[in-house]
C-alpha cells in the first residue's frame, strides 16, 4: 500500500448557501464538496484538501490539433495555493491539462495512471509527488484515505489508448488520450465519498464500497444499461448525489450560474428522475459553480 504524510492544511472556501462563490483560498471547519467546473471538485475535509479532475483552463477546442497551454490565472484565481492531494481519473485534456501547474502551485500529490504520472513528470513534477495507480492502490493523509478503482471510460468510441512515453509538452488536444480510467473511495470522518469522473464502470470493482456521497459523471450514460441504478445499488444507495460531467465546458469558469443548453438541462432532470425512480430517499444535487455544497 502506498502512503503519504503530509502537515494538516485547510485552504478552501466556507461553506455557505449564500448565492455568492465562496474565497476558494479560505478556511473551512465543516466538510464541504467545491464543483470547479467540468468534472472537476474539491473536498475539504476541514484538515485536508482533495483535488478531482480540477481543470479551470477551460480551452476552446475546436480543432483536435490545437496545442494546449494551461491558464496560469485561472489556476491562481480558482485553485487553493495548498492541497495534498490530486486524483485524476484518466488523461483526456479536459481531466488533466491543468494537473502539473496545479501540482508545482500546491505541492499535492498526483495520483493516477501512468499516462497521468507521466505527463506530470514531463512538467517536473518532483517524483515524491507522484504515484501511479490501476486499480487498488490506497494512500493515507492522517484520517483520510484514498483508493483507487479500477473502471472504464463513458462509451463515446475513440479506444483506450495511453499517452506517448516521455511526452514533450505542450501537447495537441488529440495527443491527451485516454490512458486507462480510475474511480475514487475516499474515507475521512465517517464519510465515504465516491468519485466517478466519466460515465461508465465495473460493477465487480465495487463490491464492499458503501458511499454516502456520489460525485456522479452524467455525459453519455445512456451508453451503459442501467448505468444509474446498477451505480448507485453497487456502492450502497448513497444518501447524497452530486451530478458531475455536465457543463458547457469551453465556456470560461466563472462563480454560480452558467448558461447550459435546453438539451443538457433536460438531462440533468432526467438524471435525477432516474436516481429518485430506485434511491427515493437520496437526495441530487445539480452544482452551481464555485460554490460550497456541505457534506455532513
Amino acid at each position: 500500500m502506498l502512503k503519504a504524510w503530509f502537515c494538516v492544511l485547510c485552504l478552501i472556501g466556507c461553506a455557505g448557501s449564500t448565492p455568492t462563490a465562496a474565497a476558494p483560498h479560505e478556511q473551512t471547519k465543516a466538510p464541504t464538496l467545491t464543483y470547479l467546473g467540468v468534472a472537476g471538485w474539491s473536498l475539504n475535509t476541514g484538515k485536508q484538501t482533495v483535488l478531482f479532475d480540477p481543470y479551470v483552463t477551460r480551452a476552446p477546442v475546436f480543432d483536435d490539433d490545437m496545442v494546449l497551454v494551461p491558464d496560469a490565472a485561472a489556476i491562481g484565481r480558482f485553485i487553493p495555493e495548498r492541497a495534498q492531494l490530486i486524483v485524476v481519473s484518466h488523461s483526456h485534456y479536459d481531466h488533466v491539462l491543468d494537473v502539473p501547474a496545479i501540482a508545482h502551485r500546491t505541492g499535492a500529490v498526483v495520483f493516477g495512471t501512468r499516462s497521468t504520472v507521466e505527463l506530470a513528470r514531463a512538467a517536473s513534477v518532483p517524483e515524491k509527488q507522484l504515484a501511479v495507480a490501476s486499480g487498488g492502490e490506497e494512500l493515507l493523509f492522517d484520517d483520510l484515505r484514498v483508493r483507487a478503482v479500477r473502471a472504464l471510460h463513458s462509451d463515446i468510441g475513440m479506444g483506450n489508448f495511453p499517452i506517448a512515453p516521455h511526452p514533450q509538452l505542450p501537447l495537441k488536444a488529440r495527443d491527451y488520450r485516454e490512458g486507462n480510467t480510475l474511480q475514487y473511495v475516499v474515507q475521512f470522518q465517517g464519510h465515504t465519498l465516491y468519485f466517478v469522473g466519466t460515465a461508465n464502470f465495473i460493477e465487480e470493482q465495487l463490491h464492499g464500497i458503501h458511499a454516502d456521497v456520489a460525485i456522479v459523471a452524467t455525459g453519455m450514460r445512456h451508453k451503459v444499461a442501467d448505468y444509474t441504478c446498477r451505480l448507485l445499488r453497487a456502492i450502497g444507495m448513497p444518501k447524497l448525489v452530486l451530478a458531475n460531467h455536465f457543463d458547457a465546458f469551453q465556456e470560461p469558469l466563472r462563480p454560480g450560474e452558467m448558461q447550459l443548453r435546453a438539451d443538457t438541462q433536460a438531462d440533468l432532470a432526467a438524471f435525477a428522475a432516474e436516481v429518485h425512480a430506485c434511491a427515493p430517499s437520496t437526495r441530487v444535487v445539480v452544482p452551481r459553480w464555485l460554490e460550497p455544497i456541505p457534506v455532513d
